[in-house]
């Protein structure tokens, strides 16, 4: 520094007072982030879009790594899934390229997952939603069917330091999607921490950074349920749950239960099944639809769709273990009843699978007094070994009400 121009006396002062404020700010937040820097990689997009087109009404994902990294996305979501993750991005690169790799492929919906890249070079939270805002107005008009949808910035070991910026910049893209109305905003931040408030190991790869396929699978549960789980949630506000209840969740076949009251009176049951779900969701979301009522009971049925989805008996049955342990972790008096996994028509294919995981479920709830298997699998057959046709509707896959005498008549001996 000239001395002439400046004199000795403020330069010290002033080096001194820069220091703490250099100390503070990462070294890369100096420059601001160039979106040229994706240049090859959007173009690489749209060289492939161009030699094959992108599938019509598609489910779209982009954003950073977490997207980029994901590659079960169309195991879990289907063939018409779009990934334009980029890694390293930030939620204003997202934005910047929206015209590139969203608009063009014209998707039914979106979902963007940034952000923490963002904070991570020194953004401030309001810039973030800033960047967001700006991507919103640039898709909106041009696809004005298209719903958006965005994932919370996810916790991260390797960056724990910051969590209280990712903590606040959810707040801020949160209370956004609220006040827009048309924009969903999913939680996934919450569902990957533990008990202790950090964020859990299993969820992450070895950089301690990016997900791995156990993350993958909450966020998945998350994007397909959230919506469901907290339409369950508000029912407790039109009609309070009774204390001490006994609790049935699961799948489709507990949506189903419509005369569940009537089935089982006086005694104080409620219905928090969700169609569609697997063991993995209700493990998921014990948290939020099972543990608050701490109930005397709970009924559990899941694991046909998860059999369906291509999961092993072995891993079916590791869920169930979780999803026991999880529970008896908050209310260690709470018993809880496995109802079998029921063989069906539609699905008699998998019923060698079926078979193995309704014996593993059944040798392990000897092991513990606060457990039961209630065996419906062999009530819901013939004779000579296949289903009882007449029992299930027209899609050979859910019950009627003959199905449902069959469960009742099987269950209520086991509740309390």
């Amino acid at each position: 520094m000239n001395s002439r121009l400046f004199p000795t006396k403020w330069a010290s002062a002033v080096f001194v007072a820069w220091i703490p404020i250099m100390a503070c700010m990462p070294a890369h937040a100096l420059t601001a982030a160039d979106p040229a820097r994706f240049e090859e990689a959007i173009s690489g997009f749209e060289s492939r879009d161009k030699a094959t087109p992108a599938p019509k009404n598609a489910t779209l994902f982009v954003g950073a790594s977490n997207i980029r990294r994901w590659d079960s996305l169309q195991k879990r979501f289907g063939k018409t899934v779009i990934n334009r993750g980029f890694g390293g991005s930030h939620m204003s690169d997202v934005a910047h390229f929206a015209d590139r790799i969203v608009i063009p492929l014209k998707p039914k919906q979106i979902y963007v997952n940034a952000g923490g890249n963002d904070l991570h070079g020194g953004k401030s939270p309001q810039e973030v939603l800033t960047a967001f805002e700006a991507f919103v107005k640039k898709v909106r008009p041009a696809l004005p069917e298209a719903r958006i949808s965005l994932l919370a910035i996810p916790p991260s070991p390797a960056r724990w330091e910051e969590v209280g910026q990712v903590k606040a910049a959810n707040t801020l893209l949160s209370d956004f999607c609220a006040k827009d109305g048309g924009i969903d905003f999913i939680d996934t931040f919450s569902l990957l921490l533990g008990d202790d408030g950090q964020p859990r190991p299993e969820c992450y790869v070895e950089d301690r950074l990016h997900l791995s396929e156990a993350g993958y699978d909450i966020v998945t549960s998350a994007i397909k349920w959230q919506g469901a789980i907290n339409a369950l949630i508000k029912l407790d506000a039109t009609a309070p749950p009774p204390a001490s209840p006994i609790v049935f969740v699961g799948s489709s076949s507990i949506v189903k239960w419509k005369t569940l009251a009537q089935d089982f009176p006086g005694l104080p049951v409620i219905n928090r099944g969700f169609g569609g779900s697997e063991v993995f969701d209700s493990l998921t979301f014990a948290h939020r639809i099972v543990i608050p009522y701490r109930p005397r009971q709970i009924v559990f049925y899941a694991g046909g769709n998860d059999i369906n989805a291509g999961k092993s008996p072995e891993r079916v049955f590791k869920d169930l273990q979780a999803f026991a342990a999880r529970v008896h972790k908050s209310l260690p008096e709470t018993r809880i009843s496995f109802i079998s996994v029921a063989g069906n028509p539609k699905r008699w294919a998998q019923v060698q699978q079926v078979r193995t995981l309704n014996q593993m479920v059944a040798e392990w709830v000897k092991t513990d007094l606060r457990l039961d298997f209630i065996d419906v699998f062999h009530p819901m057959l013939q004779p000579n070994g296949l289903p009882l046709f007449n029992i299930f509707v027209s899609d050979q896959l859910h019950m009627n009400e003959k199905g449902y005498a069959i469960w009742t008549k099987v269950v209520a001996p086991y509740l309390k």
